[in-house]
């Protein structure tokens, strides 16, 4: 699909989504993306995006992370802790 504005030309892409089943949050503050709870960081999540939750959870006590995927990089999937989302 093309879409003219003005006289410009810009190309309207798909937005492209894992297919993995989850449940879409969003981000209340910037939030590193980990391998595992408490391990190495795989990439900088921002604030105000999307984080899709697959429904896995790591919990002690009040230290909870979830599992799935931010919006900047839908085919990477990883932990974040759940107080820094709206799930």
């Amino acid at each position: 699909m093309t879409v003219v504005l003005a006289g410009s030309m810009a190309v309207a892409t798909p937005a492209s989504a894992s297919d993995a089943w989850g449940i879409v949050c969003n981000l209340k503050e910037n939030t590193w993306l980990r391998a595992a709870p408490h391990s190495h960081v795989l990439r900088t999540l921002t604030a105000g995006r999307g984080f899709r939750w697959h429904g896995q959870v790591w919990a002690l006590d009040d230290d909870v992370w979830l599992y799935g995927h931010g919006a900047e990089a839908p085919s990477q999937d990883g932990w974040v802790p759940g107080r820094n989302t709206t799930c």
